[in-house]
């Protein structure tokens, strides 16, 4: 017996039982870790929410003045007077926040608080972000088949808690969290196969904000004419319906004194707006007052349709890398590409990306290899979209210092390279 305990199979199994134990060991503890750093994290976004929600901004204002002119029956295309609009605001409780106003259906972004007080609305609306984001979290978990107590699981909701433009979304009373849970849902929707699921989602961020569009394209050229038609259709009853209430006259004021301010003014080059646009009109489009430091002079309507018609191209091109069994990597890619090609997108603008974010993760910390570069690059494009860098300081620097200045595009055009080199690598989570 006491030789048959020296048998060198037996001392490596042995050695290999103990190696097991000892890794399950380091794994419990690092998630007990993470549990707690996730616990610190609810505190932070908890007391972040306390001391943001009172202070009225701008963002906010714009949803509660255009939801409470729309409940008093008001005129809407009024909304884009200014005067009109900042005397409503005023007289609204805002004092002397200004901020223009959004699509008219954007009024129904705030409809159910518009009667109470602005400060109490604000507080209700930024605690139902907070679960928003909670709803978030499970749906994309669901859908991507991540288990919510394993180390990645416990990781990505890490990540997600510490995300800061979420925090920013916080401070400004932004819609931006509940368009997350929107794309969450159709998400989830296409993971199952529901038609209604995915496509009455994208019809509401369409109508609430005005986004959505690269997803609808997603599916025409991922060759799913029913949800595309679906989405079409959801999206033209509802404009149709809700025409009435605000008159062909609102839209049309909308786009003369707010979309082609924000898509091809002279502010639409500022470093606030992390987008491929934004870049293109920093570089050249030349402006005697907000943008001195560009190198070329060229009109930025011009940038604006070569900005529109790459990013569809772009998205098209890569529809054509995706297998059927990897369409979930390009819908979801679809969302943060809306983002990158925006007219304008300022940083609660790249909640939009946490999908995408958590999507790759999943897929890497699934077999994670620390000799794999994929892993740093995720890392690396995961910190310019996360921290809260002081970018909006370069805006009046000389070239090449202002091209330092949109880390979130960056990272959000290196999450898309990692997810277009998880094709190949990477294997999709199988669906519950």
């Amino acid at each position: 017996m006491g030789h048959k305990s020296l048998n060198p199979t037996n001392r490596f199994n042995g050695l290999k039982s103990c190696k097991k134990s000892f890794s399950i060991i380091i794994l419990k503890t690092i998630n007990k870790i993470l549990v707690f750093l996730i616990a610190l994290a609810l505190i932070l976004i908890s007391y972040y929410t306390w001391l943001k929600s009172p202070v009225l901004t701008h963002g906010f204002a714009s949803y509660y003045t255009s939801a409470r002119m729309l409940t008093d029956g008001s005129d809407m295309s009024h909304a884009y007077d200014t005067t009109y609009y900042f005397a409503k605001m005023q007289i609204y409780g805002f004092g002397n926040v200004k901020d223009l106003s959004n699509l008219p259906t954007g009024s129904f972004i705030m409809l159910p608080l518009c009667r109470f007080e602005p400060t109490t609305a604000k507080i209700i609306w930024n605690i139902l972000g907070i679960i928003f984001l909670f709803t978030s979290i499970l749906l994309l978990f669901r859908s991507f088949n991540i288990p919510l107590f394993s180390t990645p699981g416990l990781i990505l909701i890490l990540v997600t808690l510490l995300f800061y433009p979420f925090y920013y979304n916080i401070a400004f009373g932004q819609a931006y969290a509940l368009l997350l849970l929107l794309a969450a849902v159709s998400v989830y929707g296409f993971r199952k196969d529901n038609s209604l699921l995915t496509a009455l989602p994208i019809a509401l961020i369409i109508i609430l904000k005005g986004y959505g569009f690269y997803p609808l394209a997603a599916l025409l050229f991922m060759k799913k004419p029913k949800v595309f038609l679906l989405t079409i259709g959801l999206t033209a009853a509802i404009f149709l319906l809700t025409l009435p209430l605000f008159g062909l006259s609102a839209w049309q004021m909308y786009y003369a004194k707010f979309y082609s301010v924000v898509a091809y003014g002279e502010h639409s080059s500022n470093v606030a707006y992390q987008t491929m646009g934004s870049l293109l009109g920093h570089l050249f489009s030349y402006n005697t007052t907000v943008n001195t430091n560009a190198i070329l002079s060229i009109p930025k309507i011009y940038v604006y349709y070569f900005t529109q018609l790459s990013g569809l191209v772009i998205l098209s091109l890569l529809s054509k890398k995706f297998n059927r069994d990897k369409y979930m990597i390009f819908f979801v890619m679809s969302f943060a590409l809306n983002v990158i090609f925006s007219p304008a997108a300022e940083d609660y603008h790249s909640l939009f990306y946490l999908p995408l974010i958590i999507l790759s993760g999943s897929i890497l910390f699934n077999n994670v290899n620390f000799r794999s570069p994929q892993i740093y690059v995720f890392a690396l494009a995961l910190l310019l979209l996360m921290l809260p860098l002081p970018f909006r300081l370069l805006q009046d620097s000389s070239i090449p210092l202002y091209i330092l200045a949109y880390p979130r595009l960056y990272g959000a055009l290196i999450m898309i390279f990692l997810a277009h080199g998880l094709i190949h690598g990477g294997k999709l989570p199988e669906s519950s």
